[in-house]
């Protein structure tokens, strides 16, 4: 009889478990987000899955490298200071902005021209308002870094960007 009890329990948890991981989320699709061989001196390069749900969109890294391209005017060191993925959408003018974004992710990395590093595997979520029209998002990376040695100058805060197709949200249906 414990035995049966027992049985039927972890039966039970087990299936309450798999159903808790669902969500009500979709299949996960894989997305790209690069801006490697742009004008941009940060550059991103990153690979994952995300998923949707009624209220997020959740996104699994596989691959995030961000290098400093030997291509730009300033040849100092920079301080890659920050990191933050949300969704972008157009603007009347032709134009785009960060309609929505998840937490910033610190990381305080000198870097210069030709270093390349990589951030490995990242979980991140994305709040997502259902009434939100996904099909006018696409997802992006903003970087942000400091500029460390300049002559003469203070430092400045700069930021670059990488982002996926426009229609990726699109495309998942």
């Amino acid at each position: 009889m414990r035995k049966r009890f027992l049985a039927l329990f972890v039966l039970l948890l087990i299936s309450s478990s798999t159903q808790g991981q669902g969500g009500g989320g979709s299949d996960p699709r894989p997305f790209s987000i690069s801006s490697l061989n742009t004008a941009f001196a940060m550059q991103g390069d990153f690979e994952g899955e995300y998923r949707i749900y009624p209220d997020r969109i959740e996104l699994k890294f596989t691959k995030a490298n961000i290098r400093i391209s030997e291509h730009c005017p300033y040849k100092g060191r920079r301080l890659l200071s920050a990191f933050k993925v949300g969704l972008a959408t157009g603007t009347d003018d032709k134009r785009w902005k960060i309609a929505d974004g998840a937490q910033e992710f610190l990381l305080e990395l000198v870097m210069s021209p030709g270093d390349m590093h990589s951030l490995g595997e990242l979980d991140f979520s994305i709040p997502n308002d259902a009434s939100v029209d996904l099909s006018k998002h696409w997802l992006v990376v903003q970087m942000e870094d400091i500029v460390l040695d300049a002559p003469g100058e203070k430092q400045q805060k700069g930021h670059a960007y990488a982002h996926s197709c426009r229609d990726i949200f699109t495309r998942a249906k």
